[in-house]
């Protein structure tokens, strides 16, 4: 520890009164960033670790927007699950915002598996979402679910040649999102396609009666 000695007193001549020394007071600490709960270490590691958990049961549970990266991942895990056994599958989805193209890839995914995949429905799913519950084997809900039949919209910007080209492509995979619900349901394609263009929304009892579900929870 430092001390630091008094100055010497003024004026000249006049006895020096003794005096503790005292230490010099420390620089301040430059404050720590705060994180925020999301990016804390802990928490990722928690998270990381029920995922593993969930996976060692075979069970994946898929929320929130399901976007290329969702996709990916969840695709990537079916196929990992599948090479451990054959096995089924238990997947929770809950997603009322889904991209079409990377639904119906998670959708030939489950397809492509040979594990069977068991879906369970919760919250609400909406548009593209339902061609991932129309393309597993065994199909469960909750019986607080919803589901929005809604065509997804087309977007997009270039030449004319290239609109023309991705228009074409966007109704390729409209005309597989309704061939994968008439597939699930038993019902016609035109009546699948009124039933999007319409955007019909269906309780859990309805999709039963509907055919999207087999068993509500």
């Amino acid at each position: 520890m430092y001390l630091e000695k008094p100055a010497s007193t003024w004026p000249p001549g006049r006895p020096e009164i003794p005096q503790p020394w005292l230490p010099r007071p420390s620089e301040p600490s430059a404050p720590q960033p705060i994180l925020p709960s999301w990016l804390e270490p802990t928490s990722i590691s928690l998270e990381r670790e029920l995922a593993d958990r969930l996976l060692d049961q075979r069970v994946i549970v898929v929320g929130g927007r399901l976007d290329d990266a969702l996709g990916s991942h969840v695709a990537a895990e079916l196929l990992l699950l599948d090479a451990r056994g054959t096995d089924p599958i238990t997947m929770h989805l809950s997603t009322a915002d889904a991209d079409l193209e990377p639904a119906l890839a998670l959708a030939g995914a489950m397809d492509l598996v040979a594990s069977p995949v068991h879906l369970v429905a919760r919250g609400t799913l909406r548009g593209p979402a339902i061609a991932v519950l129309a393309a597993a084997a065994q199909r469960e809900a909750h019986r607080h679910t919803m589901f929005i039949l809604s065509s997804p919209h087309f977007t997009g910007d270039g030449t004319a040649d290239k609109l023309a080209a991705l228009a074409d492509q966007h109704e390729r995979q409209v005309a597989r999102l309704r061939g994968l619900i008439a597939q699930a349901t038993g019902r016609s394609e035109d009546e699948v396609a009124a039933d999007l263009d319409a955007g019909r929304v269906l309780t859990a009892d309805e999709a039963l009666d509907y055919g999207l579900v087999t068993r509500l929870l």
